[in-house]
């Protein structure tokens, strides 16, 4: 008899830890976890729309995107073509640099001759 009825208290026991245990989870699903995982959706929701919206917005970039290779193509044949420009003036001032050093040197001899022609040798205070 003894033992029929510590069987009958531990499996009182344990329907009453059950129940009551059951009875938390049920509670804390209900006002705990509920509307944490309603915050959840609603966030997902937000994130979401904000995934579409910026899926509009890239697509106009991926649209401008071959107008900018093709502007920055340009731009780089312009910057080809100006280093051209810059190499072909600095060959003409180099050579207008030389003319002129060579007719500075011709016009000295031709002051030279002509000092000499001009004034004898000690006549004048400054002789060339």
């Amino acid at each position: 008899m003894n033992t029929k009825k510590f069987a009958y208290l531990s499996i009182g026991v344990f329907f009453i830890a059950s129940s009551i245990s059951l009875a938390i989870l049920m509670w804390m699903f209900i006002f705990v976890w509920q509307p944490i995982w309603t915050e959840g959706f609603k966030d997902f929701h937000t994130i979401s729309g904000e995934i579409t919206k910026l899926n509009e917005t890239a697509k106009p970039t991926s649209q401008i995107a071959p107008e900018m290779l093709g502007e920055m193509k340009k731009i780089t044949e312009s910057m080809v073509h100006i280093e051209t420009s810059m190499i072909r003036m600095n060959n003409t001032v180099d050579q207008v640099g030389q003319a002129i050093t060579g007719q500075m040197h011709i016009m000295n001899s031709e002051v030279d001759d002509m000092g000499d022609k001009l004034s004898p040798f000690g006549m004048m205070p400054f002789n060339w």
